[in-house]
């Protein structure tokens, strides 16, 4: 009995010693983290590796743009009216006409500038100085004894003889031929113009546009 308990007792010490052997090694040795894992390691080695810091991505501070300098447009100079203005005698107005009967020339007006002038015919001492009006229009009228007609017959005073003196056209012969030049003073009394520029009276003029003859 005494062999067997001693044998017994020199197995456990000798247990006991490998046991203190492989705590000893378990000790000085340290664990590696499983596998999969390549950043941690157990025990005091891993808690001294200083952790992994990622730089702050910074955003860039946006662009300011500067108020944009508004400039002023330079204010455009006012229109110059460079047409001739009417004679002191003619209304600033309005509409209006004057017929230079000395030197056989027409001038329209419009509120005191002139719009247009154009040769006519007149007789030498008809129409007679004066302001007149339009008070009758025809489209088309002839002579005495038809020999002749005319267009666009804007009539505004009568002759001595009782004759209607009127704004027309030159008068045309049965063979379609205008009869006598502008620009001298070889009608009847009434004023002869082109045949544009009679139509063109014929519907700008109206009752209330002046007509003044001078001399």
């Amino acid at each position: 009995m005494k062999r067997t308990s001693v044998f017994v007792l020199a197995r456990c010490a000798a247990a006991v010693a490998i046991l203190g052997v492989l705590l000893a090694v378990a000790l000085a040795t340290p664990l590696v983290a499983p596998a999969g894992d390549a950043t941690t390691t157990l025990g005091v080695a891993a808690e001294s590796v200083p952790p992994t810091t990622t730089p702050e991505t910074s955003t860039p501070p946006a662009t300011v743009t500067p108020p944009a300098t508004t400039t002023r447009a330079p204010k455009p100079k006012p229109k110059v009216d460079t047409r001739p203005k009417a004679p002191k005698f003619v209304p600033k107005k309005g509409k209006a006409i004057y017929l230079d009967r000395k030197h056989q020339w027409v001038y329209l007006y419009v509120n005191g500038r002139q719009i247009d002038k154009f040769r006519c015919s007149t007789s030498r001492t008809l129409p007679r100085r004066g302001t007149y009006h339009i008070y009758r229009k025809r489209r088309q009228s002839w002579s005495f004894n038809f020999a002749v007609t005319f267009y666009y017959q804007s009539i505004f005073t009568v002759g001595p003889h009782g004759n209607n003196i009127a704004f027309h056209s030159v008068p045309v012969n049965r063979a379609g031929h205008e009869i006598a030049p502008l620009g001298k003073p070889v009608s009847h009394g009434c004023v002869r113009v082109k045949y544009k520029k009679a139509k063109f009276i014929y519907f700008w003029a109206t009752k209330k546009t002046p007509i003044i003859v001078r001399p």
